[in-house]
């Protein structure tokens, strides 16, 4: 695909993974339009503030959108949990589904049809991981709609990201209610390298990145021993 003067919206665009892809599609000579809580960097970008959390705040941007031609749409926004089913609220769940998987849902209806709709997930959203229950519900509602809809004939790139180096999510991985060890926090990916990887693969026509490659590899390799790995965070505890 040639990105070329396409008009990109791009949501949680003012920090991390987001951030950067504006910087690059930039680059590309594409048109920008932001949505943030917080002010986008970048200034000569059509800019939205938005908190996706809330509804009508949401629903109110999409109304405005309406109005505006887009030609890709990024959902880049979202936010982390690493809350056992014993730590978990009412208000995390809520909020979380709302920006990780209500937000995309809703951004892809109410601006169709789109040349494309890229879909940020997780490897959380594949394997099923301990002390991510939430996000990973979350993020596999996201990618179960992106291969929904692409069998419907849209075009979409669903990208399948390991720990981006940096974000407040990664950061998180320290807090002790975690739990987890400490080689986890080596894994993860600079989100400069991920958002690279993510414009090749626009701009190549493909619809699914999974970054880093090698969990192609841990993603069914993990389904398989998920007994033995329950078992072991079981005995953690």
């Amino acid at each position: 695909m040639d990105l070329q003067g396409k008009r990109i919206l791009i949501t949680g665009a003012a920090r991390g993974l987001g951030r950067e892809l504006a910087a690059l599609f930039e680059k590309e000579g594409c048109a920008l339009i932001l949505v943030d809580r917080e002010p986008a960097p970048q200034s000569n970008a059509q800019a939205y503030l938005c908190d996706l959390s809330d509804l009508s705040q949401r629903r109110e941007l999409i109304v405005k959108l309406q109005s505006v031609r887009v030609d890709i749409l990024v959902n880049c926004a979202g936010i982390g949990s690493h809350s056992s089913l014993r730590q978990l609220t009412v208000d995390e769940v809520e909020r979380l589904m709302q920006v990780n998987a209500l937000a995309p849902l809703e951004l892809t209806a109410g601006l169709s049809p789109l040349e494309l709709v890229v879909n940020i997930g997780s490897v959380a959203g594949e394997m099923n991981l301990p002390s991510m229950s939430l996000y990973g519900a979350s993020k596999s509602a996201l990618h179960s709609f992106t291969r929904s809809i692409q069998s419907e004939g849209a075009k979409t790139l669903l990208v399948i990201l390991g720990p981006l180096r940096g974000t407040d999510f990664v950061q998180s991985i320290t807090r002790p209610r975690a739990g987890q060890p400490r080689w986890y926090r080596r894994l993860d990916l600079p989100a400069a390298a991920a958002a690279r990887l993510i414009v090749n693969a626009i701009k190549r026509g493909r619809s699914q990145l999974v970054a880093p490659g090698w969990y192609r590899v841990v993603i069914p390799l993990v389904r398989i021993l998920r007994p033995l790995i329950g078992f072991f965070a079981s005995a953690w505890r």
